[in-house]
């Protein structure tokens, strides 16, 4: 891995023009993928950023009344 990032670089640094793009290397034949993305956390009530929202535009909208009517209460106090 480090022989094609430093390969890449100099590609960078040889390049004529600034679009250049070095070639993306081919995957290995017996090599495992790993999925190095974190597992999504389940939405926490109180955080109003981070709820998930339902499909049904009528609940959404009412979700969202509920959302701003906490967030109101919340800046106030």
């Amino acid at each position: 891995m480090k022989k094609y990032i430093r390969e890449m670089l100099d590609d960078l640094r040889r390049a004529t023009s600034k679009d250049h793009i070095p070639p993306v290397p081919k995957p290995s034949i017996g090599g495992t993928v790993e999925d190095l993305t974190p597992p999504q956390e389940p939405p926490v009530r109180e955080d109003l950023e981070n709820q998930e929202l339902s499909d049904d535009p009528l609940e959404r909208a009412r979700q969202l009344d509920f959302q701003a009517q906490q967030s109101e209460e919340r800046q106030r106090s």
